[in-house]
């Protein structure tokens, strides 16, 4: 709420009390937040777009790491996508987008990073991991949630759905996209490897 007030003064020339507006913006401030939030995170899943999450991905990489923590990088694929969309529709292709970053979003810590990097690909930032083997182990819970079944709902089914999963260690002083090509790239190697897997890459 905004008020702007005045002195009143009468026909003789003398104050009289104040003149007051008031005006609500709670509409404002709602929309303000509302362009925020879709300024940072996927309008489709919820999870953080990939503009905010290379930003954030960024400012974690200058921060000083605790002694004996590492940074762990996942890159998962949803297998063979365009059939979902090809069989039960676009609106299924998008049931099944939200529903992954929702099981993803739950196999890890609220301070990690989970992102929509595009279509159907999803980046997840492990930071302060002991090192491959755990974040290994989490990509391997990743991939065994997804494969549950997801309803469609209005008598369509179910689509049923894997992830090929890419797994890398963010170096100390690497750059960002490298660390992240190289999650990408372990990534089709599960794919060539016959989808549905986790591949480490060192």
């Amino acid at each position: 709420m905004t008020v702007h007030a005045k002195a009143f003064i009468d026909t003789d020339g003398t104050r009289d009390g104040l003149v007051a507006s008031m005006r609500v913006v709670d509409a404002e401030v709602a929309a303000e937040r509302e362009l925020e939030r879709l300024a940072r995170f996927d309008t489709l899943t919820g999870v953080l777009n990939r503009t905010e999450a290379l930003t954030r991905l960024e400012a974690t990489m200058t921060q000083p790491r605790h002694p004996g923590g590492q940074n762990g990088v996942l890159f998962c694929d949803v297998d063979r996508f365009k059939d979902i969309n090809d069989i039960h529709g676009h609106a299924a292709g998008d049931a099944v987008l939200s529903a992954l970053a929702r099981r993803i979003a739950a196999c890890v810590r609220q301070q990690d990073i989970v992102a929509r990097m595009g279509g159907d690909e999803f980046l997840v930032f492990l930071a302060g991991i002991q090192g491959i083997s755990e974040a290994a182990t989490i990509a391997e819970q990743i991939r065994v949630v997804a494969t549950d079944p997801i309803p469609l709902g209005d008598d369509r089914g179910a689509a049923h759905t894997s992830l090929s999963i890419g797994v890398a260690l963010a170096l100390p002083g690497e750059a960002t996209d490298v660390f992240i090509d190289r999650a990408d790239t372990a990534m089709y190697a599960a794919k060539k490897g016959g989808r549905n897997k986790v591949t480490i890459i060192q």
